[in-house]
């Protein structure tokens, strides 16, 4: 059995390892994922070697065999166990579109499936991709491509209306539909467009929130200057935290609101600032005029959308602010005050998305008393998790000639 060994947040680095079958999957063994972790801290300059998160793909490898072949078809047997099912709806291909977790738990996978029983939730259903019905999506990432049902009609032309994608978020209409959404507002008449949700979250479902965080642990910043950005983070990209029920719940309330396939959505962010801690003015996206490096991004499009959701009261600072010139030219500063529940969603482009927005750039003032918990969850044009676990390097223009000499 081949394994992919891919390392979250550096595009590009990955290994194929050749490894004994385990029962349960290579994800399901802490000790193996703990040696490799040790083993990185004993290479020199190795990027990011504490607290690295690992990902197991199950991949199949035919080079020069048979599909007859019989240890091609055991490592299949291995893979497709139990796959007899009523809910398996996809033949899995042999490009790698099997669950990740296994057929046999995906299908009583507390929470995957909807009200419905038909479509599944996301996170949970990138750990099941076979059964949730999402293969296309993979092997269109394998050709380099976004699959339809990714990619909003609002996004086909490149241009978004954002004033009346904000006002409609925020109407009446859907107030009255979702409870959630009770108080919602503008906060401003132009750029930069930004709406607030004053009671999002209940202070039960913030704490929910809070405690998934503390669970997978937080670690200090340090892809930055302490300078720049001082905040203890950590990320729910961890099959514990993406089978949490209320983590399916956020990403169903975010898919509804905007319109927009939760797979377009990165794993969520959470911070924690505790006083002095801070991150200086900066841009989540700063455009995308040309091909990014990662080959992910080529497909997903740049971070259309920010959600910010405050987790926490704070005592003193902590506001998210906002700067950038308005339609005048002049400079203004609109700022946000943490309130435990509410959530804030800003546009980081132009209404021709390709284009980065100044008047999104931001700051999470820095904390004075108290600690400011946070949750951010990134949105893209078209998907973006599964072109970042399958898209390969030829999907970027940069790298294709490279790759065809």
């Amino acid at each position: 059995t081949y394994y992919i060994l891919h390392k979250y947040n550096i595009p590009g680095l990955c290994w194929l390892l050749e490894v004994g079958s385990l029962k349960g999957g290579l994800r399901s063994h802490q000790s193996l994922h703990n040696s490799l972790n040790q083993l990185l801290t004993l290479i020199p300059n190795f990027p990011g070697s504490r607290m690295v998160k690992w990902r197991f793909l199950p991949f199949l490898r035919f080079s020069g065999r048979s599909r007859n072949d019989e240890a091609v078809n055991a490592t299949e047997a291995h893979l497709d166990e139990e796959s007899s099912t009523s809910l398996q709806r996809f033949v899995p291909s042999p490009f790698g579109c099997r669950d990740e977790l296994g057929v046999s738990t995906c299908n009583n996978l507390q929470g995957l499936f909807s009200e419905d029983n038909k479509t599944c939730r996301w996170p949970s259903a990138e750990l099941c991709l076979s059964t949730c019905s999402q293969c296309p999506l993979v092997e269109a990432a394998r050709r380099c491509t976004s699959h339809p049902e990714e990619m909003d009609k609002r996004m086909l032309d490149e241009h978004i209306d954002w004033a009346a994608f904000f006002h409609n978020i925020t109407s009446s209409q859907m107030q009255e539909k979702h409870k959630h959404l009770r108080g919602a507002r503008v906060l401003n008449a132009e750029t930069p467009w930004v709406a607030e949700f004053p009671f999002y979250l209940t202070d039960d479902e913030a704490d929910e929130v809070s405690r998934i965080a503390r669970m997978e642990g937080y670690r200090i910043e340090n892809e930055l200057p302490n300078h720049v950005r001082d905040v203890n983070v950590t990320n729910c990209d961890s099959v514990r935290c993406m089978r949490q029920p209320f983590v399916g719940e956020l990403y169903r309330r975010a898919s509804q609101l905007l319109g927009l396939h939760p797979n377009n959505f990165e794993s969520m962010e959470f911070v924690d600032y505790g006083p002095g801690q801070h991150y200086v003015w900066h841009a989540d996206e700063y455009g995308w005029k040309n091909p990014p490096m990662d080959a992910a991004a080529v497909l997903s499009g740049p971070r259309l959308l920010t959600m910010f959701y405050y987790l926490s009261d704070v005592d003193a600072g902590g506001e998210t602010a906002f700067a950038g010139p308005d339609s005048s030219g002049r400079t203004k500063r609109l700022s946000v005050t943490p309130k435990k529940g509410k959530v804030i969603l800003w546009a980081n482009m132009k209404d021709n998305w390709r284009f980065s927005e100044p008047a999104a750039v931001h700051s999470a003032i820095q904390v004075q008393q108290g600690r400011k918990l946070a949750g951010t969850l990134w949105i893209h044009a078209s998907g973006f998790r599964v072109p970042e676990l399958y898209a390969g390097p030829e999907c970027n223009p940069r790298y294709a000639d490279l790759l065809e000499k």
